[in-house]
């Protein structure tokens, strides 16, 4: 049903013009992969807003809501369009620039981009293969639907209800940011432009644990980079606990999102084993998170602890 949704984004849709799935891809990387090799090199905001409008105007619709309203972009951070392990970059920088503009967000500087689009959308058009497959499949994936029991497609590129990143922004929202009263009152604004289950978490208790990292910086600056791992509520195959990476920042006073994904029980293993926990131990921006003055660091000393909570 996914595939479908997407599918019917595309006009006309018999008149691919691209290959789809490519060597490498399934038909759920499909429409995304074909038009950003559609779009390829091209520079031209124009030529680029064609292609979207004739290949993708769903997603156009998706970006003038986040404009007509881009408060929601303010419960985001910053990512870098690099993946340190995949040594190479994420999505083409033009097409996050028309991302930008067509959402009202800043333009990227350099590598440094808005990390709500640059994770929700961009990610669709990203064509970098990754030892974990391409990040646009935690959203054309159901995986984290069907781990959360959420209606099909509401965490997709074409839900029924809301947008991509409004949607995308409740669910994380809900469970990293309701221990800022400033962040929160923010993100129930956004619900009304959610789809209503997704609404619904924003009010009601999830229980997880969070994995905070803390760096002191110079000028008084206090940085937590969080970790919040919740297990899905209905087995799956592959996957069971979603990752939610925010930031606490002093200076200025505010928290905000990076980044979510689905990861393995192996992997929460790993981030919270005792042994890496407790003051004086490494800490560094992940999942290509920027932190302005944290990031340029690279690894600094501070505090890395682990709690259950539930809000």
């Amino acid at each position: 049903m996914k595939l479908l949704l997407a599918a019917l984004l595309l006009v006309p849709s018999l008149a691919f013009s691209f290959e789809c799935p490519a060597p490498g891809e399934t038909k759920a990387d499909c429409p995304w992969a074909g038009v950003s090799r559609l779009i390829g090199r091209k520079t031209s905001q124009a030529e680029i807003r064609r292609d979207f409008s004739e290949y993708a105007p769903g997603l156009l619709k998706q970006l003038k809501l986040i404009r007509d309203h881009r408060f929601i972009l303010g419960l985001w951070g910053q990512s870098i369009n690099f993946d340190e392990f995949a040594k190479g970059e994420i999505v083409r920088p033009p097409l996050l620039s028309f991302l930008a503009r067509s959402a009202g967000a800043p333009q990227p500087e350099g590598r440094i981009m808005h990390a709500g689009l640059e994770h929700t959308y961009g990610y669709l058009f990203s064509l970098l293969p990754t030892s974990f497959g391409f990040k646009r499949a935690r959203w054309v994936d159901p995986e984290i639907e069907l781990g959360f029991g959420l209606p099909e497609g509401s965490l997709g590129p074409a839900p029924s209800s809301g947008t991509l990143l409004t949607n995308v922004t409740c669910f994380a929202g809900s469970i990293a940011l309701k221990d800022d009263p400033a962040a929160y009152a923010l993100l129930k604004k956004v619900g009304p432009y959610c789809d209503p289950a997704l609404a619904d978490y924003i009010s009601s208790d999830v229980a997880h644990v969070r994995l905070s990292e803390t760096a002191e910086l110079p000028g008084g600056r206090s940085v937590t980079l969080r970790t919040d791992l919740v297990l899905f509520g209905k087995v799956t195959e592959g996957d069971s606990y979603l990752l939610v990476y925010s930031v606490r920042d002093t200076k200025p006073a505010r928290t905000y999102l990076v980044t979510a994904f689905p990861v393995a029980s192996s992997f929460v293993k790993m981030v919270t084993d005792p042994a890496g926990l407790g003051p004086g131990k490494p800490v560094q921006t992940r999942y290509n998170g920027y932190v302005k003055g944290l990031t340029e660091a690279g690894v600094v000393r501070g505090q890395r602890s682990v709690e259950t909570l539930r809000r």
